[in-house]
């Protein structure tokens, strides 16, 4: 049987910006996709159609899905911008192409997210949420639309190292939009415990390469997963697999949407609030076995259970389920 053709629509910029350097879409969709050995893969950037053409995407994305037919499209946008395809041109290519469509979402603990998807729901089949679990679920208007999962990471990238973990601690993420993780860091310093830090995608400027090294030279790794700017619920960010593929103990604040993939204390290390974030820190670096069991489970399950291919075979069993897609790692 030959590969399906898939069709990333996505944005190639942070935040569509070219100044910014590629998006994360190329190594958690784009490369994790293509790693994952179960399709033939295409890429659409609709930022740069409207850079190069000073027009919206919508007419460009139709004549390439009439010159260069695909058997499925996978999407991802971008919050605030008005470059994103249009509802109405994606209802045109699934309706007179018969081409499925899956939409995929990051940042869905808000009111403005739901109302954003559901206005996307009624033109595609399915739309993928990798961070909030528990707002689309309670909220969202098209529950047999909804497919919750873990946000998927490029193999080449994100992998146990050679074993030497010279890093004690390290974050890797923005702190400038939030006050939570900025006093977290600020009382981790003046218990005199030096993190390592990286900025996001934007902020740090870490290449893909630098960045997934830290993770494999960190002997602890926090995870914040409260929303920029104090916004409501909590997210499950791609830091969570990313760390835990890589092997470092994942320190990830206490919240119900990471429990749905890895349990605390067996796989993570939670915590509440910053003063139990340094009293943690302190424990797991002065006990080094039950840092390294909890790390090595972490491992162990994220790789049983949470690779790119363990995604896209979820993720196409759903869409093209024709093809009897394994649904296993």
């Amino acid at each position: 049987m030959s590969l399906p053709r898939i069709l990333c629509v996505t944005e190639k910029w942070a935040e569509c910006d070219p100044s910014h350097g590629l998006s994360n879409v190329h190594h958690n969709f784009i490369g994790s996709l293509a790693s994952s050995g179960l399709a033939e893969v295409d890429t659409f950037f609709f930022d740069e159609v409207a850079h190069a053409t000073g027009e919206r995407c919508d007419d460009q994305l139709v004549k390439q899905c009439r010159a260069h037919p695909a058997d499925l499209i996978f999407l991802t946008m971008v919050r605030g911008t008005d470059l994103n395809p249009a509802p109405e041109t994606l209802a045109r290519i699934r309706g007179d192409m018969g081409i499925p469509i899956i939409s995929a979402y990051f940042d869905t603990t808000d009111a403005y997210a739901i109302d954003w998807i559901d206005r996307y729901a009624p033109a595609v089949d399915l739309n993928v949420i990798v961070d909030c679990y528990s707002n689309y679920a309670a909220n969202g208007a098209y529950p047999d639309k909804f497919l919750p999962t873990w946000t998927p990471q490029d193999p080449d990238l994100y992998r146990p190292g050679d074993g030497a973990r010279p890093i004690d601690v390290s974050f890797l993420g923005s702190a400038r939009a939030y006050p939570g993780r900025k006093l977290a860091l600020g009382m981790l310093a003046e218990a005199g415990i030096a993190v390592r830090q990286g900025g996001g995608q934007i902020e740090g400027g870490l290449a893909p390469e630098d960045y997934a090294c830290i993770f494999r030279q960190s002997k602890i790794t926090i995870n914040f997963a409260a929303p920029a700017l104090d916004g409501p619920g909590y997210q499950c960010k791609g830091r969570v697999i990313e760390a835990t593929l890589s092997g470092a103990l994942l320190m990830e604040e206490a919240n119900p949407e990471t429990e749905k993939w890895l349990t605390s204390g067996v796989h993570y290390a939670a915590f509440t609030g910053e003063r139990d974030l340094v009293a943690k820190v302190r424990h797991y670096l002065a006990d080094e076995e039950a840092r390294t069991e909890i790390a090595a489970a972490g491992a162990a399950h994220a790789r049983a259970n949470y690779t790119a291919a363990a995604f896209w075979r979820l993720v196409l069993a759903r869409a093209l389920p024709a093809l009897e897609w394994e649904v296993s790692a």
